[in-house]
């Protein structure tokens, strides 16, 4: 395995190896003892791609004559005399004026011109000469590969280049075998989940054409009882439970009257009978005809008898408010072609009994809290997916929260730190960024940005969160990461 090439890709962020400590204090003497090498980081750059080079070259005020130079080269080597040069640092003495072509040809030769700097020594003066530059990674650098300088010295009379006393062993080239990850820290962001108050609950029970009876496993009949008992429990409290009754409108009037009381009745009977609301909390009442469906169905339905008809049907439908005869109205057209179309598609499910249930949440308690959830997600509140996410809830309930709740800030950054958690930073940086503007919020997306090793974001993160204590905490590990301490101005 690559080392270098693969050094961030292990982890979700990994510290870039710094040299030792003691690597980094100590200065090496090459050149005979007359130039200084000293380094301040040696290590993979963020990606694994290169390697970020930094050091000083000092010069010794004696360590040239005047009419002579100093060719300094570091560079990276294996035991296989795999090279790569960083660069070539010439070091003229004072007087030196002639032949600066043959040198300058000499080094153009061996190294890129942009990476040979040429300096001239004042007399009785050090030089100092500061780099911090990257060496593009090569696959012979994953192991046994080291930092050298080799010092030759330029003489004019005859032209030549000698070694002086050429290359020396600095230091190896440090790698993470075993990296080591840095974890940013989420700052918690501050919220309050209210269940106070009281919420409103609806469930259908359909019938069969003039059926009144008991129907509990007709149609989804089944599934609203099931959603019903998720509220007895002793974590709910209901307060009301109004049951309003349908019929479909074949047959007359007073008919379908009668029949909508006793389909309410029935329903009030089911549930009073399964569950322990108290008496006191019933309403009951039937409401005749049900034609708000109808009417939907004609000014939006696409089949083709019913669409070709729409003008005279919905002229039947406006213009009489008995609703016997409109209904007998639109049986009249296109020899009752449409009536029996709009029959079909809309009058089975308009028979039916509406339960709807006022409650209140005395408490959270996630057992009763997924239960509700399991029965209709969109039955859960706002205040209750941050506590069920914060109480470890599955992906699902997650999933469920952000698209109900999508400009819920809340909801935003407690979803946020799960996806965080879950390693998917592109989604957690997405939630971040709807969960508002607080210090806290800052400081994680901060911390996504770390993780997907986007310095520049991460930094501008951090500064609005500089008076978050724990924002320093990730600052430093920004530090660390980004070798180059210009990027904070240090």
């Amino acid at each position: 395995m690559k080392k270098l090439s693969t050094l961030f890709a292990a982890v979700a962020l990994l510290l870039v190896a710094t040299f030792s400590a003691s690597a980094v204090e100590n200065a090496y003497k090459v050149g005979n003892g007359k130039v200084t090498v000293t380094i301040s980081d040696l290590a993979p750059n963020a990606d694994g791609t290169a390697l970020i080079a930094c050091y000083n070259i000092d010069v010794a005020a004696d360590a040239i004559d005047e009419c002579s130079s100093l060719v300094l080269t570091p560079l990276v080597r294996d035991n296989n005399n795999n090279k790569k040069l960083i660069e070539m640092i010439v070091v003229n003495g004072e007087s030196r004026r002639i032949n600066t072509e043959w040198l300058q040809r000499v080094c153009y030769g061996v190294c890129d011109p942009n990476s040979v700097r040429f300096f001239t020594v004042k007399e009785g003066e050090a030089l100092h000469v500061k780099t911090c530059t990257q060496v593009p990674y090569e696959e012979w650098m994953d192991d046994g590969a080291a930092f050298y300088v080799t010092t030759q010295k330029a003489t004019y009379k005859p032209n030549c280049i000698h070694n002086y006393p050429g290359e020396e062993y600095i230091c190896d080239i440090p790698y993470l075998s075993e990296p080591l990850v840095v974890d940013p820290v989420l700052a918690p962001v501050p919220m309050e989940a209210n269940l106070e108050g009281t919420r409103v609950l609806r469930t259908k029970l359909f019938y069969p054409v003039n059926v009144t009876k008991k129907v509990d496993n007709y149609l989804e009949n089944a599934e609203a009882l099931a959603l019903l008992k998720t509220l007895d429990q002793g974590n709910f409290e209901v307060t009301s439970v109004s049951i309003e009754g349908w019929a479909s409108p074949e047959a007359t009037v007073p008919y379908n009257q009668n029949l909508s009381n006793n389909r309410a009745k029935t329903v009030k009977n089911i549930i009073s009978e399964q569950y322990s609301f108290p008496q006191d909390v019933y309403s009951v009442k039937g409401n005749g005809e049900y034609w708000d469906s109808v009417i939907d169905y004609v000014d939006n339905t696409e089949e083709p008898i019913v669409a070709e008809n729409r003008a005279a049907i919905q002229e039947a439908i406006a213009a009489n408010g008995d609703l016997d005869k409109r209904e007998a109205a639109i049986k009249k057209i296109a020899g009752g072609k449409p009536y029996k179309a709009i029959f079909d598609a809309v009058y089975p499910r308009s028979r039916f009994a509406e339960a709807v249930v006022t409650f209140r949440n005395k408490g959270y308690n996630k057992a009763d809290a997924m239960a509700l959830y399991n029965a209709d997600p969109a039955h859960i509140s706002a205040d209750e997916y941050v506590l069920m996410i914060q109480d470890n809830a599955p992906q699902n309930v997650i999933d469920s929260a952000v698209e109900l709740y999508p400009n819920d800030p809340r909801v935003a950054a407690v979803a946020a730190e799960r996806a965080f958690a879950d390693g998917n930073i592109d989604k957690a940086i997405e939630l971040y960024k709807k969960a508002g503007n607080s210090e806290e919020v800052m400081n994680n997306l901060a911390c996504c940005y770390l993780k997907k090793g986007d310095f520049d974001n991460a930094k501008a993160c951090l500064e609005k969160a500089e008076n978050l204590k724990i924002a320093e905490t990730n600052a430093n590990e920004l530090r660390k990461v980004y070798l180059n301490n210009k990027f904070f101005g240090k």
